[in-house]
């Protein structure tokens, strides 16, 4: 399967998550009871340790995949002939000089840079929502809702398009783990059951992949358009 369906099949599995989540909501009894001190700490608990997740990741993009890649040496012998220098995971070179920004004297992935400063406002958000035991309103809820989802629509239409300021696509990166917040909250606040915000917490990883596919395509698209001979990104399948 090449880069373009593969592409597509998150987009459509994106999708279909926000409708799982629908039905979640329209399943739920009205009015729905309010969440345990002990399940807001389950929610609470596996989000952040989520959130660390992704700190993690930003920091060592592949200490995941190593555990579970099946040919240690493919990845090196992809490209025998690279040249090209990389800095904040992309490559030194014209078409991505807008993917990089400069921030505590180092150089930083703009997307990366962003998912750190919003993971991290996440955890703090999250925590706060446990400790003062917070039960936002069913219209709060909903609105909520309804913004995390915009937001997410907004990161994956810049992700394609690219803004030729890397500030806007930090900005916009860090509402992502935002967006992630207001979407968990609201479910648990709607449907009142513990199971459904897990459910939504593993959704979330499913979203978050879909923006970094979005991303890999969009890199692929414009090494592909580079008359330098490097082809540091190549389409496979």
């Amino acid at each position: 399967m090449n880069d373009a369906r593969v592409l597509w099949v998150y987009l459509a599995f994106s999708s279909l998550a926000v409708v799982f989540i629908l039905l979640f909501m329209a399943t739920a009894p009205s009015p729905a009871p309010s969440l345990l001190f002990l399940e807001k700490l389950g929610i609470a608990g596996l989000f952040v340790l989520c959130c660390i997740v992704g700190i993690s990741l930003v920091f060592y993009p592949n200490w995941i995949r190593r555990y579970f890649r099946t040919f240690p040496n493919e990845e090196k012998n992809e490209y025998p002939q690279m040249k090209r220098s990389f800095q904040g995971h992309h490559p030194t070179c014209l078409p991505f000089q807008h993917h990089t920004i400069q921030w505590r004297k180092k150089t930083w992935c703009a997307g990366c840079l962003g998912l750190f400063m919003g993971l991290c406002v996440a955890i703090f958000f999250m925590i706060i929502f446990f400790l003062y035991n917070l039960q936002p309103t069913p219209m709060l809820s909903y609105l909520l809702l309804l913004v995390g989802w915009v937001v997410l629509v907004l990161v994956y239409g810049e992700t394609l398009i690219r803004s030729r300021y890397a500030i806007v696509h930090v900005a916009l990166n860090s509402l992502l783990p935002m967006s992630f917040f207001f979407i968990t909250v609201a479910v648990g606040a709607i449907t009142g059951k513990i199971i459904y915000s897990f459910f939504t917490i593993l959704l979330c990883f499913l979203w978050l992949d879909t923006r970094i596919h979005l991303s890999k395509w969009h890199h692929r698209l414009l090494c592909t358009r580079c008359p330098e001979p490097c082809k540091m990104f190549r389409e496979t399948g």
